[in-house]
């Protein structure tokens, strides 16, 4: 019981530390979804499901603002009809409205009860939202004509008990009439307010994007969306009913910012000290430079220096900020290296031992007629002793001068120059 707890204060503990990396870490999500419109009114469509509606379209952004909660900007359009069939023309009923409804939530992510590294998020929102809607009927025939609904389920083109019967006529489904200007009621707005009760799951694809099957109950603050109003008791207003599926794509978090918060998920059981030996701001833990300076060094998420210009020495010891990625090296300062301060990197006067030069000279020696082998011309400047030989001092000498800018050889003739003094 005890171990449970502890384990629990320190879960409390990094998740402190994982809330202030991700006010930094995540930006502005852009979300984007299809759906189908369904409406509860009073005219309504008797087979309609909420997965056979009307289309409707999703636009969204949100930002995470904690653990736990996410705010979202959204809007969704689309329209929504209905049918109500009757003995007579006063009882069939039709209207088709374009409806645009746009607001803010606030999600919850069910995240103080699960577990966190999971691929699928559950969540709840309440919002608030403007709601514009525009009814319209079918009330005439292709021809310009009236419909008129009989009791034997027909539509002609006069009244019943008009002599003769009329002319059976079909519908066009053309909604051309604007069906507030036909109320004798009352004359309503076409603007409202709507309360968005969304509820659904959430799906990682991976880092950068998430995947929305949703449910989104919009709780309008009139009931003239389909042009009838009966008011009763209780919530008689109109809802409409938004079954959706949406993509959300991170395009503005940087990766190592991204790599940050899943570190952090991934400690989610780890017990730490919290302790912070360089006071970079890393705890130790997961400090991967625990020897920063303290001299206001700037730190990655890792506890490592900046290197702005990636080239392994960090900003702070950085003398050239700038490298040009074409550089082979640099040095300890961060400045590009010359083609032959390359060389003499690559020299290393201790690779052959002296006695062992000594020996190999003696060895040479007997092996040839004068002792020794004759410099090149071009070389001899280089044998300051002028006893037929270049000494390993003279060598490096030679080789200082090309640094100093004194010398007329080039990094051929300083390969050349070594070749001959091993060899000689």
């Amino acid at each position: 019981m005890g171990q449970q707890r502890l384990s629990e204060e320190y879960e409390t503990l990094l998740l402190e530390e994982e809330e202030s990396t991700e006010g930094l870490a995540f930006k502005p999500i852009i979300g984007a979804g299809m759906g189908s419109f369904s409406f509860y009114g009073d005219v309504n469509d008797y087979f309609r499901t909420p997965l056979n509606g009307l289309t409707s379209y999703r636009l969204a952004i949100s930002r995470n603002i904690s653990k736990n909660f996410d705010i979202e900007f959204q809007g969704t359009f689309g329209n929504v009809s209905g049918n109500k069939y009757g003995g007579d023309s006063a009882q069939t009923l039709n209207f088709k409205t374009s409806v645009f409804l746009g607001g803010v939530s606030m999600y919850y992510n069910f995240n103080h009860l699960l577990k966190r590294q999971r691929p699928i998020h559950p969540y709840f929102s309440l919002g608030v939202e403007v709601l514009q809607f525009s009814p319209y009927g079918d009330l005439k025939a292709a021809t310009g004509g009236e419909y008129h609904y009989w009791s034997d389920g027909t539509i002609r083109d006069i009244e019943q008990g008009v002599n003769g019967g009329g002319n059976l006529i079909n519908r066009d489904y053309n909604y051309e009439t604007d069906l507030r200007e036909l109320n004798n009621d009352e004359y309503y707005s076409k603007t409202s307010f709507a309360i968005p009760i969304d509820i659904g799951v959430n799906v990682t694809v991976s880092d950068r994007v998430k995947c929305r099957l949703g449910a989104t109950f919009h709780m309008s603050m009139t009931d003239y969306i389909d042009n009838l109003s009966k008011k009763g008791s209780g919530f008689s207003n109109d809802i409409i009913l938004n079954t959706y599926l949406a993509l959300s794509i991170d395009l503005f978090s940087l990766a190592d910012e991204l790599t940050a918060v899943d570190n952090f998920r991934s400690l989610k059981f780890t017990i730490t000290d919290r302790e912070d030996q360089d006071g970079d701001g890393i705890d130790d833990f997961n400090d991967e430079c625990p020897d920063t300076p303290n001299t206001g060094v700037k730190v990655n998420y890792k506890g490592c220096p900046e290197d702005i210009d990636n080239d392994g020495v960090p900003d702070y010891l950085d003398k050239q900020n700038n490298t040009p990625v074409s550089t082979i090296a640099v040095g300890a300062n961060g400045i590009s290296l010359a083609e032959t301060q390359l060389i003499m990197l690559l020299y290393d006067p201790d690779a052959v031992k002296r006695s062992e030069i000594e020996l190999y000279s003696k060895t040479t020696e007997a092996s040839t007629n004068d002792g020794k082998k004759g410099i090149p011309d071009k070389f001899k400047p280089v044998d300051v002793d002028e006893n037929n030989e270049i000494s390993h001092e003279e060598l490096n000498n030679a080789i200082e001068a090309i640094f100093e800018g004194t010398s007329t050889f080039t990094p051929a003739d300083i390969n050349e120059l070594q070749e001959f003094f091993f060899g000689q």
